[in-house]
């Protein structure tokens, strides 16, 4: 590697597998950047900030604020989204 130490050097002084190592390394030799890759599983229905706002306005009356807020569009984005999300992300 770049300062004469081995992938497994690498991986015992970071403590990881040296597979992280050996992945990050070839990743940054053919595309010049470790940058996190997409994540390939299913798109989130909410945002970090459409959760908050669930969870300021929902912890006092749960079960009130899921059925009503399936029922209206979430301001930021305009769409509509499941009781059951709303559940989820109270709990």
């Amino acid at each position: 590697m770049d300062m004469g130490l081995s992938q497994a050097d690498v991986a015992r002084r970071l403590n990881v597998f040296r597979s992280v190592v050996q992945r990050l390394w070839d990743q940054y030799q053919s595309e010049d950047s470790v940058s996190r890759r997409p994540d390939p599983g299913r798109p989130r229905a909410t945002t970090p900030a459409e959760d908050r706002f669930q969870l300021f306005f929902g912890t006092k009356e749960k079960n009130h604020y899921c059925a009503s807020a399936c029922c209206r569009p979430l301001s930021t984005s305009g769409r509509r989204i499941s009781a059951t999300t709303v559940r989820n992300r109270l709990h």
